[in-house]
């Protein structure tokens, strides 16, 4: 491939960059403790404070939803929507109907509502009890419109007319033994995204008193800073590159362990199908980990429009070009190095770049460890399958999921509720983890993912820190009829896997409909498992019991044919269930070198609110609850997170599962436990 390249002299080259991008320079980081271990898991305000530690994985977390979508899966009757307010209330409590409830450590991370168009005056009150203390109590509208002030004012909470048809509320509220949210009255559409955490350790409860102006200021500068804490050590590659007709350029390479920090681009003539016709290629450690439309990967998937997002930004500039620019920590042990692809028949003049690298000793055996990921991005383009998910994301390894920015080109049909829907807007999304049946996250419809509604009410632009639609066009523009760009960042609540990560999206209820799908995943990954299967308990099993010396004294067995709930609901499946509210022994085997286990129980989750006390050996380990419920699709596979401090060294351990007495009878078919093998 022929290229033309200019390289600028050091200082021409930072002021144009500069000057494209709209930026300051990095700033440099003010006199902040020590972090004597980098990669322990971000919790509350330090997810915000602390971006530049995003890489490191967390083995003792997982990423959990509640929401209302439909518990029956909908039917197939292309001319109606999604019943997903049928999801209801968990229990009565608190203001009246709670909504989420967890018991251990964990965090709320985000909260969205939306009913009468994204007017949630008649839901009434909302309650978030933490520990046992309430810590929100006021009208859910009032919250929203930012009436509790700093740290709930925008853009950490949005009303309908800042997120079009939908609110939500994002601020982090840790909590150390438990949570509970609830709204007076009125419940239709919504979900709650939540972390849990294996131990409390690090963990501080969320007190409203902490205004968190910091975090405000920097997630209200979004687009025109780096909102990672700065170093004095970043250095800048500036180039301005020719590409030619299916030719390429490299814009920067660097060698030694350190990270891209920042990649900034301007493109002097931009079009709609430049954006879509050049490619990002990003490569660590001599392994090609992005591969991306240039346009999506900054968020901007039909063409050129303002994008200003936490992390990545595109903004029109005076004169007619647009700066394109990304703030993803992107760590690499060796090597690095950044090439522009050009795909179109025409030759592309004048990009200018301007690559950021931090030099940084911690990621070479962050990342040789499996401590840290290598930023990845998963982009494909095509039309979708009838009946299929969408795929974001299908990994195998460990890694977490940060983001999605998502393009769609499609066609408005007529329904019972309108003359031209976009109705591929009622696909749901479904997050599957580690192996298990049940999707650990299930949402309600695509532009409620984006935490909008009503299919982005009146069609509203928006584009805010972590969540937007930058753009939507009808008929214009390359669209032969309707046509979104969305996105969505997910740094608090992002979604870590041990083995395997499988993010679907439907297009339409149930899949029914075949819009043109395009999509860039951004996440953290390796390529190795962190977890090893160790042993599988049946209680119906005399031999299975008799190896584990599992004992459920006065436990009634009934079998059940159901299915699980999600993208393989009409498929029944078989099986034995035992039930008791009698405590429930077992040993198991598991690795001496593990860093942690992962129970995993197959129930019946007819009846929600199933709750146990967990010991190991003894030992207390914390509560397992369950509030979901499901009596049309039964089989539930839940996971509960049981720490180091209880299970390392050892071969074998005894658990112990003493249900709560007021609580419904616990029930379960199967126990496989998995051992923790990676840091």
């Amino acid at each position: 491939m022929s290229v033309a390249v200019r390289t600028l002299s050091a200082m021409s080259a930072s002021l144009l960059l500069l000057g494209i991008a709209g930026v300051a320079p990095l700033g440099v980081a003010g006199a902040e403790p020590v972090i004597t271990r980098p990669d322990k898991q971000a919790v509350g305000w330090d997810t915000y404070r602390r971006l530049d530690r995003l890489p490191y994985l967390s083995a003792g977390t997982q990423t959990l939803q509640v929401s209302s979508f439909d518990r029956s899966g909908g039917d197939f009757d292309i001319s109606t929507g999604n019943k997903n307010g049928s999801g209801g209330c968990l229990a009565s409590g608190g203001a009246g109907c709670v909504i989420a409830e967890d018991r251990g450590a964990g965090e709320i991370d985000s909260i969205w509502f939306t009913r009468d168009g994204g007017n949630v005056t008649r839901i009434g009150t909302i309650r978030i009890e933490l520990d046992g203390q309430t810590v929100i109590d006021t009208p859910l509208q009032s919250l929203v419109d930012g009436g509790l002030g700093a740290p709930f004012v925008w853009p950490l909470v949005a009303n309908a007319a800042q997120s079009p048809g939908g609110v939500y509320v994002k601020v982090p509220m840790p909590y150390r033994r438990s949570m509970r949210i609830s709204v007076a009255s009125n419940l239709q559409y919504y979900h709650v995204d939540y972390r849990q955490f294996s131990t409390a350790d690090g963990v501080a409860t969320f007190s409203p008193s902490d205004p968190a102006r910091d975090v405000i200021a920097t997630l209200r500068a979004a687009d025109a800073v780096d909102p990672k804490p700065g170093t004095l050590a970043a250095t800048h590659t500036n180039r301005v590159v020719e590409l030619p007709a299916y030719g390429g350029a490299t814009i920067a390479e660097s060698t030694g362990s350190g990270s891209i920090s920042a990649l900034r681009l301007r493109l002097s003539e931009p079009t709609d199908q430049l954006l879509t016709g050049l490619r990002l290629q990003v490569e660590f450690d001599g392994q090609t980990m992005v591969d991306s439309p240039l346009g999506e990967f900054f968020g901007a998937g039909l063409g050129a429009t303002d994008v200003r997002s936490l992390m990545f930004a595109t903004i029109a500039e005076p004169g007619g070009s647009l700066s394109l620019s990304e703030w993803w920590p992107m760590p690499f042990a060796s090597t690095a190095r950044v090439t522009l692809v050009n795909t179109t028949a025409n030759p592309v003049p004048g990009i200018g770049s301007d690559v950021v690298t931090t030099p940084d000793p911690q990621w070479a055996p962050a990342l040789a460890s499996g401590r840290a990921g290598y930023f990845t991005a998963r982009s494909h383009a095509g039309p979708t399958t009838i009946g299929q998910d969408w795929l974001f994301a299908d990994e195998h390894g460990h890694g977490k999921f940060v983001g999605v920015s998502h393009t769609i080109r499609g066609t408005r049909i007529k329904t019972s509720f309108s003359e031209g829907a976009p109705y591929f807007l009622e696909g749901a999304e479904r997050v599957y983890t580690d192996g298990a049946a049940s999707p650990q996250w299930y949402g309600t419809g695509t532009e409620d993912f984006y935490e909008g509604g009503w299919y982005f009410k009146d069609g509203t632009h928006f584009s805010a820190p972590v969540t937007g639609q930058p753009d939507q066009r009808t008929a214009t523009g390359g669209c032969a009829d309707y046509c979104i760009a969305a996105y969505r960042l997910m740094l608090a609540d992002a979604i870590g896997y041990h083995s395997a990560f499988r993010f679907g999206i439907e297009h339409g209820k149930r899949n029914m409909v075949q819009p043109d799908y395009s999509s860039t995943a951004f996440l953290y990954t390796q390529p190795n498992d962190t977890v090893a299967p160790t042993d599988d308990v049946n209680p119906a099993d005399p031999v299975s019991r008799l190896l584990h010396r599992y004992t459920d004294a006065d436990a009634t067995e009934q079998p059940l044919i159901s299915e699980y709930e999600g993208n393989d609901d009409t498929r029944p499946i078989a099986g034995v269930v035992h039930a008791t509210q009698a405590p429930i022994t077992f040993d198991v085997q598991i690795q001496p070198d593990n860093h942690g286990i992962l129970l995993r129980r197959t129930s019946d989750q007819s009846i929600g609110y199933q709750s146990a006390d967990v010991a190991i050996d003894g030992v207390p380990a914390g509560n397992w609850l369950q509030p979901r419920s499901n009596t049309f699709h039964r089989w539930l596979d839940d996971t509960y997170l049981v720490p180091d401090s209880l299970t390392a060294g050892k071969a074998r351990v005894t658990v112990t599962l003493t249900p709560i007495r007021s609580a419904p009878p616990w029930t379960a078919s199967r126990y496989h436990v998995e051992a923790l093998t990676g840091p």
